[in-house]
């Protein structure tokens, strides 16, 4: 949560040795490229939140990871699911998320994912580290 709204910060790593250039709009924060579902539980445990992708225009701008390196990017979850606010600081909600990786390295799709809770208004998590080992 920040300034009332609510996000999904993420990281993209290059494992590599070498420098590699990725177009902003296939990142995961990039043009609709990331398969999100937004499930209440507990309390007010039901149907998943309905999703609604704005319309974006993304620059046409390359980024570039360098080796060994990251990029950070957020996801707007309030202007992808209308009615998330009537969850902040009642009950939790649990992030499935989907990315296909050969946006970035090409070939065949390579499907990453999993699923994060997403507690009220007054928690934040935040998982930072190396990926590449």
């Amino acid at each position: 949560m920040e300034n009332g709204r609510h996000y999904f910060d993420l990281q993209v790593w290059n494992c590599t040795d070498r420098d590699i250039v990725v177009p902003l709009a296939n990142l995961p924060w990039g043009q609709n490229t990331l398969g999100l579902v937004l499930y209440p539980a507990g309390r007010l445990a039901g149907e998943p939140l309905k999703e609604s992708i704005p319309v974006a225009d993304f620059p046409d701008s390359k980024i570039k990871i360098q080796a060994k390196g990251h990029v950070e990017g957020r996801v707007d979850l309030d202007s992808r699911f209308v009615g998330i606010a009537r969850y902040a600081g009642r009950g939790n909600l649990l992030i499935f998320w989907e990315y296909d990786l050969s946006l970035i390295i090409g070939g065949n799709s390579q499907f990453v994912g999993g699923m994060v809770p997403f507690g009220g208004a007054s928690q934040t998590k935040n998982v930072t580290g190396i990926a590449c080992k």
